[in-house]
């Protein structure tokens, strides 16, 4: 039996983007213009409930971000044409004259996916590391290498393939905590990577609120200490109202789980409900019953 969940692949991503039929292209055009218009370091958070499509909605901003971006590599080049394509005829559409995007790069980070027992700063740097060297062609750049293979060595002491390996050494932070220039080489890497790829970086962190306490605490804390970067905004895909459970398990019950929050947070933004009813439709399972919706709605998120 075909599974009737809209799951975040590629495939569904550009689809449902380029037919508009989560009817959230105005919301993905006013977040990415947002993102266009940020100045110095910003954290995001982008609130919904469990099932409500964040991941979905995120990943496709991410792609929108990377067809306008010239250095991002596509495997299929009509790929990109037919993202942008969906953002120009929205726009036709409204009424705007057109789109451009200042030149972002981007990372997808899923947190629980990484939820272990490593250090944070370590996984992050090491998913930057990774995914921009397989994205993203430094032909052009080839001076970016050298401080990915730097920053690798200083955290493992080892070569960058052999980095995912370093991350399980329960030693290496420990060993890394005594060298007082990790902050620095953490910003060197980063603006290196920023000044051969784009303006901007953007990176994605997904299912925090999924994590374990201790791992969600210090991945907020370490963003907050070691990517203070005047380019860099980081969007978390969040249930606050979960994140704030997560929160007080750590802290305690009587703790302000959402002040706290509000210490990494610049910007919250609530995400609206996509507009299921169009989907059903072009798939074939609306039938017009109350009951018959509810189940395909829940089946499908």
């Amino acid at each position: 039996m075909r599974t009737m969940e809209l799951q975040p692949t590629r495939e569904n991503l550009i689809a449902t983007l380029s037919e508009n039929l989560l009817d959230r292209n105005i919301s993905l055009y006013r977040f990415v213009s947002l993102l266009d218009h940020i100045e110095g370091c910003q954290s995001i958070s982008i609130d919904a409930p469990w099932g409500a499509g964040k991941t979905f909605f995120i990943m496709q901003a991410k792609l929108v971000l990377d067809a306008f971006n010239p250095i991002t590599s596509f495997e299929i080049e009509d790929e990109r044409e037919t993202i942008k394509g969906a953002m120009y005829r929205f726009m036709n559409k409204s009424g705007e004259n057109g789109i451009k995007l200042q030149p972002q790069v981007c990372v997808y980070y899923d947190a629980w996916s990484n939820d272990n027992d490593v250090d944070p700063l370590l996984s992050l740097v090491y998913s930057i590391v990774t995914e921009l060297n397989s994205d993203y062609s430094f032909k052009q750049a080839p001076g970016a290498l050298k401080p990915m293979g730097a920053l690798a060595d200083i955290l493992t002491g080892k070569n960058v393939s052999d980095f995912f390996e370093a991350l399980k050494s329960e030693d290496t932070l420990k060993e890394i905590k005594q060298q007082k220039s990790l902050q620095a080489t953490v910003s060197e890497f980063l603006d290196s990577l920023i000044l051969e790829s784009g303006n901007r970086l953007v990176i994605f962190i997904d299912e925090l609120d999924r994590c374990k306490p201790s791992y969600a605490i210090r991945l907020l804390e370490r963003v907050k200490h070691y990517f203070p970067n005047e380019r860099i905004t980081f969007v978390f895909s969040v249930n606050k109202g979960e994140l704030q459970h997560t929160v007080k398990r750590f802290y305690g019950d009587g703790f302000n789980a959402s002040r706290y929050l509000d210490r990494f947070f610049d910007l919250q933004i609530s995400l609206p409900p996509a507009n299921m009813r169009k989907y059903m439709e072009k798939i074939g399972l609306d039938s017009g019953g109350y009951a018959y919706e509810t189940v395909c709605k829940a089946v499908i998120l």
